[in-house]
């Protein structure tokens, strides 16, 4: 054995294991960052298992919405009284506002349940509200108010007594599955009445 197989057998020795560590770290870091799993906050699971209880139909649900899928919408409600744009927060419950609601807040909620509108248009609909689901204390008697034109604060322990109170029949049947079906697969899930 002569000197010339000392230097390839040093370069193995040490570039076998560099390689090795570059290599797992760069598969967990792959792993991590681009995997699919929805990690679900706590207060948008309190809101699903909420939805979970209208009845079915009329009400359809688009349940747990990634964040960057429609603008941070958690959930979505279709049913006869329109299409509401549910959001999760563990905020108190506010009281009945008693100044005039400026066009800069009316803006922001349309803005926000923007995604939604985007999705709907395809069926030629719009949402009616956004829907701030609150679970934190409620010290009103309340169970919704109005926040501002399109901007609706609802007690999320009473989320379905607010749902079944809101049947005033905008949408048909056909168009609640249509608009349903439209908010669905345009997150990318499958269509849901095929």
């Amino acid at each position: 054995m002569g000197p010339d197989i000392y230097i390839p057998v040093l370069v193995l020795a040490i570039a076998v294991p560099v390689v090795s560590y570059w290599a797992k770290r760069r598969f967990k870091d792959t792993a991590t960052s681009d995997s699919d799993d929805v990690v679900v906050p706590p207060g948008d699971r309190l809101t699903s298992n909420a939805l979970r209880e209208l009845e079915t139909p009329p009400w359809r649900v688009v349940y747990e919405v990634a964040p960057e899928r429609l603008g941070g919408v958690g959930h979505v409600l279709v049913g006869p009284a329109g299409v509401f744009a549910l959001r999760t927060t563990m905020e108190p419950f506010p009281g009945r506002p008693d100044v005039e609601p400026d066009a800069r807040a009316i803006g922001q909620a349309a803005v926000f349940r923007g995604g939604v509108d985007d999705a709907l248009r395809r069926c030629n609909l719009a949402s009616k509200a956004l829907v701030d689901v609150h679970w934190g204390v409620n010290e009103s008697a309340d169970i919704a108010v109005e926040l501002l034109p399109g901007r609706i604060a609802v007690d999320g322990r009473a989320l379905g007594d607010w749902a079944n109170g809101a049947r005033d029949d905008t949408l048909s049947v056909a168009q609640v599955d249509l608009a349903w079906q439209s908010i669905v697969t345009a997150i990318g899930r499958p269509d849901p009445l095929s």
